[in-house]
């Protein structure tokens, strides 16, 4: 059976300001090798499901894990960078290529490596040394 990559246990998330539940009880494992599609209407979870595997946000209740790495036990930016999230809400400049826009996960920034980045990611973070080599 092929190795874990993200794993969610009994995740919730709800929206402080308003009580909202976005997520609840939510319990999904990925696999190496697996390809999933996510599909539901506006304001199923999708974006906040992607948001938790990518290390950009935190669950209001149960755990995270991704990269063998648990969601706040880990340097999130250090995870980031392993993940290579790429995200519609990322401003890039109007005349970036699609090329350029795929390459801006690999830097965790809007930037993609090579322009103007001095450091470049290591292919998973760990807890003993910082993952930019």
């Amino acid at each position: 059976m092929a190795g874990v990559v993200a794993e969610l246990t009994g995740v919730g998330v709800r929206r402080y300001t308003t009580d909202q539940v976005i997520l609840d009880e939510i319990s999904w494992t990925v696999r190496a090798g697996e390809h999933w599609a996510l599909l539901g209407p506006n304001g199923a979870g999708k974006t906040t499901v992607l948001r938790l595997l990518g290390a950009v946000m935190h669950p209001t209740v149960g755990t995270v894990d991704v990269l063998g790495h648990r969601i706040g036990r880990v340097d999130m930016r250090e995870l980031r960078a392993a993940i290579g999230f790429v995200s519609s809400a990322q401003k890039v400049p109007l005349d970036a290529t699609a090329h350029t826009v795929v390459l801006t996960g690999a830097t965790g920034t809007v930037q993609p490596y090579g322009a103007n980045t001095t450091r470049r990611p290591a292919t998973a973070p760990t807890n003993s040394s910082p993952s930019w080599t």
